[in-house]
């Protein structure tokens, strides 16, 4: 009960009997109370000290547990007792867990993935993040590439990210021939180029490939080389690339593709035109930090199946040309320079882009206020002749009564729908498959 603190809702319990004439005794509650009682409880392993009291409060627990903890880091806990209790009771649950890891934290880590095997029949992803020291000596590690073997075991994984992994780490990738979604952040530059290639002879059930290749940029070049090894890709990205790289492969199954610069860049003339000729059925193409020249736009517009499109410098100039791109249903666009006559480039756009039911324009986007608001008009006036209600996601809109007057203008609009604040639409959703959602909470 100390270990429970002062502000403990069963202090007044302290020295007392549980049971008290004229009343019901304290395991009389109902579930409901219980419930209440575990909410003034901030403390999880507190919560799992009065989970182990007694039987009924173990069932409330695992009820709260069940729904809180499906996504788990190993840092919520401090001790492989407390984890093991906890996974008894949500482990069932659990489908996605962030592990950092160094060799200080092996005499941790590995009975931790241990327990996830025994305990978490649902994990399908998991999420680790390489520590290497720097300053002073870790402890001896019998083998780097242990942790593989670990992860190799958990039943379920389909999803698995590995961020600044070893050569010791990533040559054990071969062995993994369930999974269906792969983000390596980082590839060491210590990995010779078979052995890259080698990652990935036994993933032909992967889907989904994201590439971060950190400073071996050069190692990029080896990407056409791996389009035979995945029959089923449907999503690639390459992040931290050469640019200069001509050709991405023949991706035969591939949908979607993300390019990631970490400074604005410009892509080769070879890699759009390999793209528009050997990626038949590339339907979403998202560019982050990439440069389109204006002499490039017609290498982009030759892949006329695109039905999503995200470029963040895109020339002002060609903006009105991506009405060619007749099967666009979302287009987020930015422009670093001030378009010509924005409203009508705009205009012809969303008159020719039949389908086109999310315009998203970034917070980058230079127009005038008055022709915003006769771009909007002009949208609603004839939307009747359109196929959806068109979604218009104004990002470079920042004035809170600017905002107020659209979006009142077009409440109940039939047409047209306002929106701010990077409203998305299904094609354009925030990726977080990669992301550390809660291991800097």
């Amino acid at each position: 009960m100390d270990k429970l603190g002062l502000g403990c809702p069963f202090s007044f319990l302290v020295g007392r009997p549980q049971s008290m004439s004229g009343g019901p005794g304290f395991l009389d509650l109902n579930y409901d109370c219980y419930h209440q009682i575990f909410s003034y409880i901030n403390v999880l392993e507190d919560q799992l000290n009065l989970g182990r009291a007694h039987p009924l409060f173990q069932v409330v627990l695992t009820d709260i547990l069940r729904t809180r903890h499906k996504k788990i880091n190993v840092r919520l806990l401090k001790t492989i007792p407390d984890w093991e209790f906890l996974l008894q009771l949500c482990g069932s649950e659990v489908s996605r867990c962030e592990v950092p890891h160094g060799s200080w934290d092996e005499p941790f880590t590995y009975p931790f993935l241990g327990l996830l095997g025994r305990h978490c029949p649902k994990l399908r992803q998991a999420v680790i993040i390489f520590m290497h020291a720097v300053t002073e000596s870790p402890p001896k590690s019998g083998d780097r590439g242990h942790i593989m073997q670990l992860l190799l075991e958990l039943p379920s994984l389909t999803n698995l990210t590995l961020i600044d992994a070893r050569s010791a780490q990533l040559d054990q990738l071969r062995h993994f021939s369930k999974l269906e979604a792969l983000d390596l952040d980082g590839i060491d530059p210590n990995l010779s180029n078979a052995s890259f290639q080698q990652m990935f002879e036994s993933m032909a059930s992967l889907k989904r490939l994201l590439l971060n290749f950190g400073p071996d940029r050069r190692r990029s070049h080896q990407v056409p080389l791996l389009a035979d090894k995945f029959p089923n890709l449907d999503h690639l990205t390459l992040e931290n690339f050469d640019m200069s790289f001509p050709e991405l492969g023949e991706f035969k199954g591939l949908r979607s593709l993300r390019l990631i610069s970490r400074w604005t860049a410009e892509v080769d003339n070879d890699f759009y035109r390999s793209v528009a000729k050997r990626v038949s059925n590339l339907q979403k193409l998202q560019l982050i930090s990439v440069r389109v020249r204006g002499d490039q736009v017609h290498h982009i517009l030759a892949i006329r199946q695109l039905n999503a499109l995200d470029c963040d410098n895109w020339p002002a100039q060609s903006v009105s040309q991506l009405g060619q791109l007749k099967d666009l249903e979302c287009l987020a666009l930015d422009c670093i320079d001030s378009p010509a006559n924005p409203s009508r480039q705009l205009m012809l756009l969303v008159q020719n882009c039949y389908n086109l039911n999310h315009l998203r324009l970034g917070k980058h986007w230079k127009m005038p206020i008055e022709d915003v608001n006769q771009f909007l008009d002009n949208v609603a006036d004839a939307g009747a002749d359109r196929k959806d209600r068109l979604l218009l996601t104004l990002d470079f809109i920042k004035t809170p009564d600017t905002r107020k007057k659209f979006t009142d203008k077009f409440r109940n609009d039939k047409h047209l729908q306002v929106s701010f604040d990077g409203a998305t639409c299904h094609h354009c959703q925030r990726d977080t498959y990669s992301k550390c959602d809660t291991i800097f909470d």
